[in-house]
């Protein structure tokens, strides 16, 4: 079987759907020596290898403007060319050529299969900027359309597919993300000191990780942290770790009108190869998402051996399960008393790092890379209806 793969967010994001592509990849070369892949980048990461892969550096691609020709005008014609028998999108998005049922495609003979992570767009439009509604609504439908699979990050996400789209449900599975392999507790001081230091971290903190943007929820959090006792708020603070998304201005002026000076600090984003250490040197994570297509730092905390308190809303209970605290995201103080009994009970939160350290199993790698394997072949196999309406 001859699998291609949009790697083009691998390099380009991250965070988010590029952290996913890359996760998924590495563990597809791992689990299956078998199959060809081709995998399509922007820019080259010589750490991506294989026997069985072959990189594709594409042209007629552009990060700035409108950026849809290399995929609707010149994919299809590589994937007809090369017998291409699955095309994998991790982000989305697929060919608006690719054919409705009875129409020829410019890739004729290629299944294709799409993740859909979220439909923040459709669900919470405010949150996000008039481009990116745009984006959302005409790629997404699309991909919707011509898919022969989608894949979900969450149950709560196929809902939210199934709510906005006329499709049938076994036409969507469910996959839920990988936990990457370099989060597990990080114990050598040195390493641990060095993150501290580079930082500029205080000795114990509740921790946030994420872009800041609305639906993250960062301004009601910080809200709450400042209604913490003083005594809790002396010994912890408040790191909030992640890039400025949209919106992100009015978020940051909500945080310093609370006048908390350093003991809410903002550290900007840190990388993949940090956050490991980051994680372990935390007492609590905190993620109060009010939606999220599944969400994967509170499993990467807990594979760290953190205490997480998440929010009870969309994905999030699927990702957290028992093994951590959850809060109504909009009640500012539930969520204040929920870390106020966090920060002042050490064997709760003994108890849940070791139920996350258990619970984070499901959630492995090569887990969810046999899984999607395995969904490849079938959609090859046709043992699916197709995902689109009927033209």
């Amino acid at each position: 079987m001859h699998i291609a793969i949009d790697g083009r967010t691998i390099v380009q994001s991250r965070t988010g759907v590029g952290v996913y592509a890359e996760r998924l990849v590495r563990s597809l070369l791992q689990i299956d020596p078998d199959n060809e892949y081709t995998l399509f980048l922007v820019e080259d990461d010589a750490s991506l290898a294989g026997a069985n892969l072959k990189k594709v550096m594409i042209t007629g691609y552009t990060r700035i403007g409108p950026n849809r020709f290399w995929e609707n005008f010149l994919l299809p014609r590589y994937l007809k060319k090369h017998k291409v028998d699955v095309y994998f999108s991790p982000a989305y998005v697929l060919p608006v050529l690719r054919r409705s049922r009875n129409r020829s495609s410019p890739a004729d003979g290629t299944k294709f299969v799409v993740t859909i992570h979220d439909l923040v767009g459709f669900i919470y439009p405010k949150t996000f900027t008039l481009k990116m509604r745009l984006w959302q609504r005409l790629f997404v439908g699309n991909a919707v359309r011509v898919a022969d699979r989608i894949l979900a990050d969450s149950e709560a996400t196929k809902r939210d597919i199934l709510k906005f789209f006329d499709l049938p449900p076994e036409g969507i599975t469910v996959v839920h993300l990988p936990v990457g392999v370099q989060f597990h507790r990080i114990l050598d001081p040195s390493v641990l000191a060095n993150i501290r230091t580079r930082h500029h971290l205080p000795g114990e903190f509740i921790l946030y990780v994420g872009t800041l943007e609305p639906r993250k929820n960062v301004a009601r959090l910080a809200k709450a942290y400042s209604l913490l006792s003083k005594d809790i708020r002396d010994r912890f603070s408040l790191v909030l770790a992640g890039a400025p998304g949209w919106f992100s201005t009015g978020i940051i002026r909500e945080i310093e009108a609370l006048r908390m000076g350093d003991r809410i600090r903002m550290i900007g984003y840190v990388d993949q190869q940090t956050l490991p250490g980051l994680y372990s040197l935390a007492s609590l994570f905190a993620y109060i998402s009010v939606y999220e297509g599944f969400g994967a730092p509170p499993l990467e905390a807990m594979a760290c051996g953190t205490p997480v308190m998440s929010s009870n809303s969309s994905s999030l209970p699927e990702a957290v399960g028992d093994a951590g605290v959850l809060v109504d995201p909009y009640n500012v103080e539930e969520i204040a008393a929920q870390l106020q009994r966090l920060l002042t009970d050490d064997s709760l939160r003994i108890r849940l790092s070791n139920a996350g350290l258990e619970r984070v199993k499901r959630f492995d790698g090569a887990t969810k890379a046999r899984e999607v394997l395995g969904i490849f072949e079938e959609v090859l196999a046709g043992k699916i209806p197709t995902s689109g309406r009927p033209s």
